[in-house]
């Protein structure tokens, strides 16, 4: 029997910011938001690696910061659309600032649609390699189970812009923050 390790890597990049609260219109402070790339993961026989894997691993895992910092600053910078990484809430009057309602929209769909791919994924291996007599209905539970998750998170997500929406109507003047990309203008300046 072979055993196998599974080497696992995530960068990240602080990037600093400020805005002008929309609400008590005080200035939030210096503010650092987390910019995480997706997991890098290479399978081995070894519980260590070696060095050729282990830069395999982290090259894998700087691209993929490279490209979650290049999305973040394109959303921002083209569509106006900020990342849920930069939190909105005041540090002062603790209300949130209606330039975060785009990140929450632009994120609305994920969770609901990966609920729906694994309800499918689920199902069909429910239908196929369940072994029982009624596998039918076994696969159309999990799968009915895994579309009302999705359906829950979708109205849950909805809700939660929706009050956002409500808190920020009123304000009078609609600020963005102030990001610091040239903190991380090295990866950005990084070819894929």
């Amino acid at each position: 029997m072979t055993t196998y390790y599974k080497h696992t890597k995530k960068e990240t990049a602080d990037v600093p910011f400020t805005f002008r609260c929309e609400q008590c219109m005080q200035e939030s402070g210096l503010k650092i938001a987390t910019i995480t790339g997706m997991k890098a993961e290479i399978n081995s026989n070894f519980k260590d690696l070696d060095a050729k894997k282990q830069a395999m691993l982290n090259e894998a895992a700087h691209k993929n910061l490279v490209r979650e910092v290049k999305e973040t600053y394109r959303n921002a910078t083209e569509k106006n659309i900020y990342s849920q990484v930069f939190k909105d809430e005041c540090p002062h009057c603790h209300k949130p600032q209606s330039w975060a309602i785009s990140g929450a929209k632009d994120q609305m769909f994920s969770t609901p649609i990966v609920c729906i791919i694994l309800g499918i994924i689920l199902g069909v291996g429910c239908y196929f390699f369940s072994g029982v007599d009624n596998n039918l209905t076994i696969a159309l539970a999990v799968g009915g189970i895994c579309f009302a998750l999705a359906a829950g998170s979708l109205i849950l997500n909805i809700v939660k812009i929706a009050v956002k929406k409500k808190q920020t109507a009123n304000i009078l003047q609609k600020n963005v923050p102030v990001i610091e990309w040239s903190a991380i203008q090295h990866i950005l300046n990084e070819e894929l």
